[in-house]
């Protein structure tokens, strides 16, 4: 048995910037943040905390990013759990590789699994990517496809779980994201994603779960169940209410059973 709490994309920043359409409710950040945490610690108390990046909206401005995202990782620090995140696309905006920020976490690799309760997960970090100027922050980087590689060779006989901050799963329907970019959805997904589906195929991946998309649903391709977890700050309904969004997740041999939760911002 295996119980977990998984939120994404808060997108903290000091200072919110005038948008012309205010769809991040990034003032909310601290306090949904502060709330989710009393809720693990008091009342949900899982096995392990998964956050799935995008801790910052990031600013023109590396040294305010960095702040940025300690003030988060201070909070994340009051978890009474085992935690662990993903870096996304907002954390790598501004810097030239990701170790820039793995340093400031006091992380080795963006890319690394762990064992808990008889379960293997596995986190998919990306780096930069410099060739590609638009999409420069969605590759999973030949070293760590290599080592993804070795770690489901080393783990074929363990139930597997995935984590990543882009989308991974091909959506018929991505063009209805608010956040498709008319490319198709790729701004929404990882660049090199084929590379990673064809190592996972046929491996005993019994759910995957992605951040990013700001966009709560769930896909199967190829017999793999990915489940795509909202904002914490979005503001879906256009009504100023962010819409809170968390998972608490349990899973006992293959049995995958997802809560989506909403935090209330109306009694803070």
């Amino acid at each position: 048995m295996l119980k977990l709490c998984i939120f994404a994309d808060i997108h903290y920043i000091d200072k919110k910037p005038n948008w012309p359409v205010n769809r991040k409710l990034v003032e909310y950040a601290d306090i949904l943040t502060e709330k989710l945490i009393d809720k693990i610690n008091n009342e949900i108390n899982p096995d392990i905390v998964i956050y799935l990046g995008d801790m910052i909206q990031a600013s023109k401005n590396i040294e305010n990013d960095k702040r940025n995202i300690i003030h988060v990782w201070n909070l994340f620090k009051k978890i009474k759990k085992p935690y662990y995140t993903l870096l996304g696309n907002h954390e790598l905006k501004s810097v030239q590789s990701n170790d820039e920020i793995l340093d400031l976490l006091n992380y080795k690799s963006a890319t690394f699994s762990i064992d808990i309760n008889e379960y293997h997960l596995i986190f998919i970090g990306t780096d930069i990517n410099n060739e590609d100027k638009e999409y420069r922050t969605q590759y999973i980087s030949e070293r760590d496809l290599e080592w993804l590689k070795k770690d489901l060779e080393i783990s074929r006989d363990k139930k597997i779980i995935l984590f990543s901050h882009f989308g991974i799963a091909e959506d018929i329907n991505i063009k209805e994201n608010f956040w498709c970019c008319g490319d198709n959805g790729e701004n929404l997904m990882i660049r090199n994603r084929d590379k990673l589906k064809e190592l996972i195929k046929n491996k005993n991946i019994i759910a995957v779960f992605c951040g990013h998309q700001h966009w709560t649903k769930e896909i199967k391709e190829n017999k793999i169940n990915y489940y795509m977890i909202g904002s914490l700050t979005e503001n879906i309904n256009g009504d100023g209410i962010p819409d809170g969004v968390y998972f608490e997740v349990e899973i006992e041999k293959d049995n995958v059973n997802i809560t989506e939760k909403h935090l209330n911002i109306s009694n803070n």
